[in-house]
């Protein structure tokens, strides 16, 4: 997290499990009974005020959901919603920050309704008027060399995650991975000044948005290893909740 050249926080989340949930009344006439329970992947790159608070107002509001009757929601009615309030937050937002109101969002995730991957992507642009206001796009039909890239750089960053795609697998670079090694190069490469931080991973299918911690050496070349998340270890310098552990599969 920055503004403008001074870096504020370096372990800023911009990656996010969105729940949506809703309920049906129950035998005792309150809406008790939850009828549909779902996760989304939420993630961000531009504002981070605007991307965090965005999320920390939808939050509540899809987790809230009721129905008279069970009712499983289209990821596109989820994904519509989102881009009513972001695009209300946006236009009172861009008249205080001016062109520091720049904000890119991702939906992603498993629709059980189509029974397919969709990835809706929020951007800024103008509309017939010349206003800039927010607009989204829908990716379906979504292949293992499908992908969809938010932030700095885009033309080189796109570039060279397509070009890796249509190459070969390398021994320790898998194809199935290969954007994570090529965002990773440019988070470790210092000349690019505005693509920092710490990966964050996961996976959106059927069953939800599940984060991943990252499997690091404690050494490199040595076979010790430890489970990071947005750069802290856990499991010893952060302790376990309780009885229960944290449960994030580690990703090599």
């Amino acid at each position: 997290m920055s503004q403008k050249n001074s870096t504020l926080i370096d372990d800023a989340a911009k990656v996010f499990a969105l729940p949506v949930v809703c309920r049906f009344p129950g035998e005792d006439g309150f809406f008790s009974q939850i009828g549909y329970f779902h996760t989304y992947g939420y993630c961000f790159a531009g504002s981070t005020l605007l991307g965090q608070n965005t999320f920390l107002a939808l939050m509540p509001l899809l987790s809230n959901l009721v129905t008279a009757q069970p009712y499983t929601s289209q990821m596109a009615d989820v994904a519509h919603f989102i881009w009513e309030y972001l695009s209300r937050v946006f236009d009172y937002y861009k008249v205080i920050a001016c062109e520091n109101s720049a904000v890119e969002v991702a939906l992603f995730g498993w629709c059980h309704v189509t029974q397919k991957q969709h990835i809706f992507h929020y951007y800024p642009g103008k509309d017939d008027k010349g206003f800039c206001v927010i607009k989204y796009t829908n990716h379906t039909d979504l292949n293992e060399k499908s992908f969809v890239y938010l932030g700095d750089d885009r033309n080189n960053m796109t570039q060279k995650i397509q070009k890796a795609l249509d190459g070969d697998s390398e021994p320790g670079r898998p194809l199935s991975r290969i954007p994570r090694y090529i965002i990773e190069e440019h988070i470790q490469n210092s000349e690019y000044k505005t693509i920092g931080g710490h990966l964050q991973l996961g996976i959106a299918d059927q069953f939800g948005f599940r984060p991943f911690s990252i499997c690091r050496p404690k050494v490199l070349g040595k076979p010790e290893a430890y489970l990071s998340y947005l750069g802290y270890e856990l499991h010893q310098d952060i302790n376990n909740v309780g009885r229960a552990i944290v449960n994030l599969p580690g990703m090599v």
